[in-house]
């Protein structure tokens, strides 16, 4: 697939995955627990290496209004959440994309920073009263455990999908002097 291509197919890929996630969160919650799925996240991440740093800001942006009208209802939640992690990755890009095991941990501790932000924010803004503790241990809980899941089970196919060979090499003709 060309490049151009390929910066068209992105942000439909990852709205895709948005629509997929819903469903699948949708499907594996209970009354009880409320386990989300955060594919978006690790399509996110993966993808932030193969685009500019602006087009990945525009698209993260774009994305997170998409997600505010259709998960939360509120605006600029998910708005200034996406780009504040594509920021990140596109920062520690060199680091995080050195071996698999970084790959994973990152995938880890961005889901779950945007789940914890995204609850502290509903919290301080009283958008919505919930109990911490029962958050922590009805969502947060099982949801990292099905992302860690997720993450290692697609690693590898998102690797290939991606490229990372290839973009490790980029990554290293562009931090030679």
């Amino acid at each position: 697939m060309s490049k151009l291509s390929f910066q068209f197919f992105t942000p439909v890929i990852l709205l895709v995955i948005m629509l997929f996630d819903a469903q699948l969160t949708q499907l594996i919650s209970t009354n009880v627990m409320t386990i989300t799925s955060s594919l978006f996240l690790i399509f996110l991440t993966y993808s932030i290496l193969q685009h500019s740093y602006r087009y990945m800001m525009i698209v993260a942006f774009v994305m997170g209004v998409i997600y505010d009208s259709y998960y939360i209802g509120v605006y600029g939640i998910a708005s200034l959440l996406f780009p504040l992690i594509a920021l990140f990755v596109y920062n520690i890009r060199q680091t995080v994309f050195a071996n698999r095991l970084t790959r994973i941990f990152t995938v880890i501790i961005i889901v779950e920073a945007f789940e914890f932000f995204s609850g502290a924010m509903t919290l301080v803004f009283q958008i919505a009263k919930f109990n911490v503790w029962h958050y922590i241990i009805y969502q947060m809980a099982p949801s990292l455990c099905l992302n860690i899941f997720l993450a290692i089970l697609l690693q590898t196919s998102l690797e290939k999908f991606y490229g990372m060979t290839k973009a490790k090499r980029t990554l290293q003709n562009k931090t030679k002097l």
